[in-house]
């Protein structure tokens, strides 16, 4: 009888450590830590197992906190992941010449993936469409450029594109007043189609 009871203590003592085990195992998955390397920041995430971590991202040229808490939770961490995608893709959109339009949707996408609020998922979703505005627009000013009816027409195609985009009240304007300026171009040009050249009679 005092044998089982042994057993029984010993079995139940197990249970409790392993359940101990297992919710500090949870609770570590929760946990983020920043370390600060030359050049970058890094940023791991506690493990399935107690005390251990992964490196979970690495930011290149990131500035790292001045001051480092010990451990970091998921909605102090995002928000940082978010905001370096925002700055590279804000930094593409600052370079000199034609923009890396890829490249730039690429960081926002990524941006979205760590928007840890319905506020800052609607700030990198606004950015999104302002350059798909601007691609469309873009696309609209070179096939405008031909001065032919086509040309107009195939702009219009992308200006309706871009109209049906999230766009902010000026943005939506600027579309409109493109739309109108072209569609008027595509009237102008039925009405007084471009004269042919005359024609000269054979010589005999």
């Amino acid at each position: 009888m005092q044998k089982s009871i042994k057993y029984l203590a010993a079995f139940f003592v197990i249970l409790v450590l392993a359940a101990l085990v297992i919710y500090s195992s949870f609770s570590n998955i929760k946990n983020y830590y920043i370390k600060a390397t030359d050049g970058a920041v890094e940023i791991w995430q506690g493990k399935f197992a107690p005390m251990s971590r992964g490196l979970f991202i690495t930011l290149p040229g990131a500035q790292a906190p001045q001051l480092i808490k010990e451990v970091y939770s998921k909605e102090e961490v995002f928000p940082i992941i978010f905001s370096y995608y925002v700055d590279r893709a804000d930094a593409l959109l600052d370079i000199p010449g034609m923009p890396d339009f890829d490249g730039i949707k690429f960081y926002l996408n990524k941006a979205i993936s760590f928007g840890t609020t319905d506020d800052l998922r609607k700030k990198a979703y606004a950015r999104l469409n302002s350059i798909d505005m601007m691609i469309f627009q873009y696309k609209a000013d070179v096939a405008a450029s031909k001065e032919t009816i086509d040309g107009f027409k195939t702009a219009l195609e992308y200006l309706n594109k871009a109209a049906l985009l999230d766009l902010d009240d000026n943005q939506r304007k600027l579309i409109n007043q493109k739309t109108e300026s072209l569609m008027a171009k595509i009237a102008e040009s039925i009405a007084s189609p471009p004269k042919m050249p005359a024609t000269t009679p054979p010589t005999k």
